[in-house]
């Protein structure tokens, strides 16, 4: 007998029929660039006990969570609007950063910069490069603001093709050079002499993500006070622990920021968020430098383990491991699913065919994933 709750095969049909009559009903509405838009892939419906080794997030959320969890209980305005400029937080972060303020733009993540700076540089038309395989945001965000992609391929080894670039750069006079420092999902670098290189010869602007680089340790900060074309987007999600509470910056000169902060939503960052970041920046820098060198340890150690069973690792200057598995990346990423322990798999995106790419974790975390690893392969 056919269960109540399961839809037979005309109806099926028929709501497929009635789908696709709204879906045409509403393209008139859509723009060109709405139609072809496809939502960026993230796992849905994941387990709450599972180890995410798929996120790039901190083990463990800043010890100054529990005094503001506190301090909520004695006061929480939250029937008022904050502070619209941000300004303790600014402060905050010249200090962190050893900048100034008047050249920060505080974001409601780095998603949110990426748009704002799309919005404030591109025109339709206007062309950008991307450097895949790179973090897709950069291409998704720009061709919601209407611009067209330019794509120049890391080499083989996952590095900047320096020549052809500027080689690219120069014919094609892009309004915006994307470059992710370290590179997400692969973990290489980009030299501060190679991004200098770009931006001499960019009549564009160079926006330089630099989300991970606590776990490399090198940044183009000082390159602010020389170009006035650099954009530097942070973002507190991986050095801070605090990917949940969707909070980011721009650093550019006075005069970019100053359109940054007129195009950004006003009010964009929850009280939330942006008093949690005060916290943490007030009172737990030492915790966000140790969790970075222990990544970095564990980085390390997790590479060798890795290696050890046969896997290809690509050397990483951030707090992931791109890792070749070949034509079985997605029968592991399965079995390891099946262990509670969920990776990401890049192996059907485009120059990254076979690839998985695991977080590193703290030490007990990595060790059950090695464990895991050990019982599969």
């Amino acid at each position: 007998m056919q269960k109540a709750c399961q839809p037979t095969k005309y109806q099926q049909r028929y709501d497929l029929q009635v789908l696709n009559k709204i879906m045409n009903y509403t393209d008139k509405y859509l723009s060109e660039m709405a139609k072809k838009l496809t939502p960026y892939e993230w796992e849905s419906n994941v387990p709450e006990d599972i180890l995410r080794f798929d996120t790039n997030t901190l083990p463990v959320p800043p010890p100054c969570l529990e005094s503001f969890i506190n301090d909520l209980k004695i006061k929480c305005p939250i029937n008022e609007y904050g502070d619209p400029s941000y300004t303790k937080l600014k402060g905050l972060i010249t200090g962190y950063e050893c900048f100034e303020k008047e050249m920060i733009t505080v974001t409601n993540s780095g998603d949110e910069a990426l748009d704002i700076v799309t919005k404030a540089v591109l025109n339709p038309r206007d062309f950008f490069i991307i450097q895949p395989p790179t973090y897709e945001m950069f291409r998704i965000q720009s061709e919601i603001n209407r611009g067209v992609a330019i794509q120049v391929p890391l080499t083989q080894t996952f590095a900047i093709d320096l020549n052809r670039l500027l080689k690219t750069i120069k014919e094609k006079q892009p309004k915006i050079v994307f470059i992710c420092n370290p590179n997400n999902p692969t973990g290489t670098v980009t030299s501060t002499e190679y991004i200098e290189k770009i931006l001499k010869n960019s009549t564009g602007v160079v926006l330089v993500d630099e989300v991970y680089r606590e776990f490399y340790g090198k940044t183009s900060v000082l390159l602010l006070k020389k170009y006035d074309n650099l954009v530097i987007l942070r973002s507190f999600s991986k050095f801070g622990g605090m990917a949940g509470a969707r909070i980011g910056y721009l650093m550019a000169s006075s005069k970019l920021s100053q359109v940054f902060d007129a195009i950004r939503l006003p009010m964009g960052v929850s009280w939330f968020s942006y008093k949690f970041a005060e916290l943490l920046l007030e009172k737990n820098t030492a915790w966000i430098k140790s969790q970075s060198q222990m990544i970095m340890r564990e980085r390390s150690r997790l590479t060798k383990e890795l290696t050890e069973l046969g896997l290809n690792v690509v050397p990483s200057q951030a707090n992931f491991l791109l890792v070749k598995v070949g034509d079985k990346a997605k029968e592991l990423y399965e079995k390891l699913k099946d262990n509670n322990i969920l990776v990401r798999d890049r192996s059907n995106k485009p120059y990254l065919e076979g690839c998985l790419r695991v977080t590193v974790r703290n030490r007990e975390q990595n060790n059950q994933l090695i464990k895991s690893l050990r019982n599969i392969i």
